[in-house]
């Protein structure tokens, strides 16, 4: 049940950090940050990577390395949010077909 309200958790920080006003003119600060500021997977692992390490979850269970098992764990959770969230919108969003 804890990875559970970690991947909520963490989707939901990702996304505040993607919308919110003070963050917003953080991204524009530099082309790096912009690109990190615009891509779900890239900045869901900095953030599962945070998130992952204070709820101690290791998807290599039993085993345990330094650092490379909070990475791996975090990669694995960004990605499935991110999997999640296109499958979502796929199903349930609106497309729009007009060009610009």
């Amino acid at each position: 049940m804890k990875i559970v309200a970690v991947l909520v958790l963490g989707h939901l920080i990702t996304w505040a950090l993607q919308t919110s006003g003070p963050t917003e003119r953080l991204w524009r600060l530099h082309p790096f940050l912009t690109d990190l500021g615009e891509c779900d997977f890239c900045l869901g692992v900095w953030v599962f990577l945070a998130l992952v390490s204070v709820a101690r979850i290791n998807l290599l269970d039993p085993y345990y390395f330094p650092v490379v098992s909070e990475v791996v764990t975090a990669i694995a959770a960004s990605f499935g949010v991110h999997l999640a969230r296109i499958g979502w919108s796929m199903k349930f969003g609106v497309l729009d077909l007009t060009e610009d």
